[in-house]
């Protein structure tokens, strides 16, 4: 007798089980949710156009759309970094990220092409201020020329109620700044906000001392002259052989 039973595998899915679960109530990626905020977080600089109504910078929503923002943003510069973005079919391009907090405490980051006049004309500005103004708020505006987009920056002055526009040496007016002096003003930056006194950004980090409890000086005169008065010598009287016999 032969045996014609016969079994095949069916395949219930084109594409295998071997899926990844996207979108699952209760589950998350973390690693996906930080690229996601950092990306929400993260401030495009582009060229205006008419879409944008003037506009030079944006933000990626939730769906991928961008948020086009004001030109304009009062701030304090808070890091300099550079990383490396890398492309499939395109050679690495070097970013320049500039860390701020605006004056709302929201943490923003400026995000352009190391090799653009918009870090230039950035790192142009921030080279030419002193140690008192990377520790005052800032105003950062974008200014768009053509197809390229320029930063100016103005400090706040000391009555705190107005900016002044950032002087610029008339060396680099006009000018790119070259690959070391990009390195150069970075770190310049960088250290100046890690020891200035006065940054803001360090001053949030530090909690306030208590102060020191404060002695009238009726107290203190009153305190010093019982330790200095001399203590009263205190003996103990033995008893002699005599009184003990007569106890």
């Amino acid at each position: 007798m032969t045996d014609t039973t016969q079994f095949h595998t069916v395949d219930v899915d084109a594409d295998g089980f071997d899926q990844l679960a996207q979108n699952l109530t209760g589950f998350s990626d973390e690693a996906q949710d930080l690229l996601r905020k950092q990306m929400m977080t993260t401030i495009f600089i582009s060229g205006a156009s008419a879409q944008s109504e003037g506009r030079c910078s944006y933000m990626l929503g939730e769906d991928g759309s961008r948020l086009w923002l004001p030109n304009t943003l009062r701030c304090w510069i808070t890091d300099l970094a550079v990383v490396t973005q890398t492309y499939e079919s395109f050679d690495p391009v070097e970013k320049l990220l500039v860390s701020v907090t605006a004056s709302d405490g929201c943490n923003y980051v400026y995000r352009c092409g190391l090799n653009s006049w918009t870090a230039s004309s950035f790192l142009t500005c921030l080279k030419a201020m002193t140690r008192e103004q990377h520790a005052e708020q800032v105003q950062v505006t974008l200014t768009g020329k053509g197809r390229a987009t320029f930063v100016n920056l103005s400090t706040i002055q000391p009555d705190l109620s107005t900016f002044e526009r950032v002087s610029i040496p008339k060396a680099d007016l006009g000018r790119k700044l070259g690959y070391d002096e990009c390195l150069d003003v970075i770190t310049y930056v960088n250290r100046t906000a890690q020891e200035n006194p006065e940054s803001e950004t360090v001053a949030e980090q530090v909690d306030t001392e208590e102060l020191p409890f404060e002695v009238p000086a009726e107290e203190l005169d009153n305190l010093l002259a019982e330790i200095q008065q001399p203590k009263k010598r205190i003996t103990k009287k033995r008893s002699s052989s005599k009184e003990i016999a007569s106890k």
